[in-house]
């Protein structure tokens, strides 16, 4: 829990940085992971620029090269464990099997609710398996 409390706090100066100094219409950040949208590919490869020179100069912090890149709209984010699309959003293959690997009565609901939120594709074989729990 403090990690989450010491992220946010820390990296509120990279906030600020993007809001204020770049200027950056479209920023989204939760806990250390973040995201930067634009229409214009130049402009996103010169955010990229500034913002990993300011996290590793002020912040004194290294970005994950894997997750350090520019991606088109159409290839979708991954972000927080789902892809997301422009007309849509699917949960993340690692992240379903462990929704069907943890799967109780305790818990069918809340993850019942998260496959209708990100993924209905896979819903019919959640309500399977907890019909399955019933029994």
């Amino acid at each position: 829990m403090t990690s989450q409390i010491f992220a946010n706090i820390y990296l509120n100066e990279l906030d600020r940085f993007i809001k204020h100094n770049l200027k950056a219409n479209a920023y989204l950040r939760y806990g250390d992971d973040f995201a930067i949208f634009s229409h214009d590919l130049e402009e996103l490869r010169e955010f990229r620029e500034k913002t990993v020179e300011f996290i590793t100069d002020h912040l004194k912090l290294i970005l994950n090269s894997r997750a350090d890149s520019i991606h088109k709209t159409k290839q979708g984010l991954y972000f927080l464990g789902v892809r997301i699309y422009p007309k849509g959003r699917r949960l993340s293959n690692r992240n379903r099997q462990r929704i069907f690997r943890r799967l109780s009565n305790r818990n069918a609901s809340s993850y019942r609710e998260l496959l209708t939120q990100h993924d209905r594709k896979k819903l019919r074989e959640l309500e399977w398996m907890i019909g399955d729990l019933i029994l």
